[in-house]
């Protein structure tokens, strides 16, 4: 309990952020010294603090819902070795063990090559989690997490919903069509511009086929 009131009055209390496009990563201001952003997503930002070095406080802004049903399918999912585990939750706040690597967007920008073992461990992962009674969804490019070859989910705040998510299924697509063929002859980085217009480019494919869209 110590560690949540540290969180709040420390963090909390001072960090804004906001949503104000939900296919959009969050604005975020006003951030305390010694926390760090790490990351953005479209609804959360995640920080870290030199004090919890294997830890890191997910957000969620000020504007938007879902910290309740992600509380709840880390409950259902227990551990494994390809997903982050819940300690403890806030308000507004989730804390959780820090997962270290690289997200396979960040890798196709600074050219780091996939390796075929990060996408068997997602779909491993996934496994895992539809045997918890979990539907896995959004799950793509920017919360996906590599290491030394490993793979790692990084995002199930969606996995208690029931609609059929195609992003996984459509990554391993252009991942096994396009990108091993190519990638695994000669690496080589890929723009931000490039990768923004193909990002987005997909949100009009998705919202064209009337599927639901959350994260991007």
């Amino acid at each position: 309990m110590y560690q949540l009131t540290w969180i709040d009055k420390g963090l909390i209390h001072y960090v804004k952020i906001v949503s104000k496009n939900p296919n959009d990563p969050v604005e975020v201001t006003n951030v305390p010294n010694e926390w760090q952003l790490i990351g953005r997503g479209n609804y959360a930002a995640v920080f870290i603090h030199p004090s919890i070095p294997d830890k890191v406080v997910k957000v969620y802004a000020e504007n938007r819902k879902g910290l309740a049903e992600e509380v709840q399918a880390y409950q259902i999912l227990g551990k494994h070795p390809s997903y982050s585990e819940l300690f403890e939750f806030g308000e507004r706040y989730l804390v959780l063990k820090k997962l270290n690597g690289i997200t396979l967007y960040e890798a196709l920008r600074k050219g780091m090559f996939i390796p075929k073992s990060v996408i068997k461990d997602v779909d491993q992962a996934i496994k895992y989690a539809k045997s918890k009674g979990l539907n896995p969804a959004d799950i793509h490019g920017k919360n996906v997490m590599m290491k030394g070859g490993r793979g790692y989910i990084l995002d199930i705040s969606d996995f208690l919903m029931s609609y059929d998510c195609p992003r996984w299924r459509d990554f391993k697509r252009a991942f096994y069509v396009f990108y091993y063929p190519i990638f695994s002859r000669s690496s080589f980085s890929i723009p931000v511009w490039l990768l923004e217009r193909v990002r987005k480019g997909y949100q009009v494919y998705i919202k064209a086929r009337g599927l639901r869209q959350k994260q991007g």
